[in-house]
């Protein structure tokens, strides 16, 4: 979902590459070194290949004259990456210096700066698992709908569409045994549903209704239902399964609403950029800043604060509505219960890079 710019200006002109590790004072894509890239030496690097084997097979498939920013002006072609690609997929990797050794080689690393500085703040995401049924009865009460078709508005509220007003349309993909998790399901964007039926499935974003995400633990804060210091995915499901006749008017601060389509579960989450999203290695960005496909560098605070810092190889290859701005990144944890609890306590703070062609 592209977004609006937030205001950074990207360094136009020639940049020279630094030769040593200094900081730079610059605002926009700033060339840097790799040494300077926190942590960078000890990343298992190699985990990075699968998420770059999937982009460069889209990015192959992109007319020459496809735009992409692969230079510090905010500029640039996917024919700018073909031969990045081309030398990738020619290069047998037997370790984690085998693809630090390519990145070195091939790649330049900008970081991404602003007038406010350096610091960003980048969240987690994760796959939620669902129970569903296609037939409405007992606990599956709750309906997920798909995109409403000609003839139907979408550009209703949530109040609206969870008050009814698509009720009896033919747009249920299914009902879920939960209102909850069905709000949270819309948040991620992609969700496994096991069907009392014994089918697993998958459920994607198609699109939503046009009115904009709200976080509603900022409004939940404001009304004293949370403090300040403790919000998180985890202490907003917990107030609202505690309050179950305050729990939609709290979810409905947030009058956006996300229609989804439902395939097989075959085990791959894809994401915006229509390849398979890697646990660890995928981000969402901005594209307005960034291009699906772009190798990243993130050097960000680990959720659990006794863990040590997120600093590793990664891919752009998804976005979101409330992923908005330059240094603004959401972290794929994967599916599960780890991943649900890092995904939901991760508002940190951090650096990214850009990896770009030479």
């Amino acid at each position: 979902m592209k977004i609006q710019s937030t205001g950074l200006i990207l360094v136009i002109g020639a940049l020279t590459m630094l030769s040593g590790c200094a900081d730079q004072n610059k605002e926009g894509l700033v060339p840097t070194s790799f040494c300077h890239l926190p942590g960078w030496d000890n990343d298992r690097h190699a985990e990075v290949v699968p998420a770059l084997a999937h982009t460069c097979s889209v990015i192959e498939k992109k007319p020459d004259s496809a735009k992409m920013i692969t230079r510090a002006d905010g500029k640039g072609f996917a024919s700018d990456w073909k031969p990045v690609c081309k030398k990738f997929k020619e290069t047998r990797f037997e370790s984690h210096k085998d693809v630090k050794d390519f990145c070195e080689a091939h790649l330049t690393p900008y970081q991404m700066s602003l007038t406010s500085g350096t610091s960003g703040t980048f969240t987690g995401y994760y796959i939620p698992i669902l129970k569903g049924s296609r037939k409405r009865y007992g606990p599956y009460q709750t309906p997920l709908y798909k995109m409403p078709g000609k003839g139907l508005s979408r550009k209703l509220p949530r109040s609206k569409i969870v008050g009814g007003a698509f009720k009896g349309k033919g747009l249920e993909i299914m009902w879920v045994t939960d209102p909850i998790d069905a709000f949270f399901v819309q948040i991620e964007g992609t969700g496994k549903v096991l069907m009392d039926t014994g089918e697993e499935l998958r459920i994607n974003y198609t699109g939503q209704n046009g009115y904009p995400y709200f976080p509603i633990g900022k409004a939940m804060v404001e009304r004293g239902l949370l403090e300040k210091g403790n919000v998180t995915m985890q202490s907003i499901k917990k107030w609202l399964k505690e309050h179950p006749k305050q729990a939609e008017s709290i979810m409905s601060l947030n009058q956006s609403y996300v229609f989804f389509d439902v395939k097989p579960w075959n085990g791959d989450v894809v994401g915006s950029h229509n390849v398979p999203l890697t646990p660890h290695r995928s981000l969402a960005v901005d594209r307005s800043y960034i291009s699906l496909g772009t190798p990243l560098w993130l050097a960000a605070d680990h959720p659990h604060p006794d863990k040590p810092a997120l600093q590793q190889l990664m891919v752009a290859q998804d976005t979101g509505g409330a992923i908005k701005g330059a240094i603004r990144g959401d972290y794929y944890w994967g599916i599960g219960d780890q991943a649900a609890d890092h995904a939901g306590r991760m508002n940190s703070k951090g650096e990214l890079y850009l990896l770009l062609p030479k």
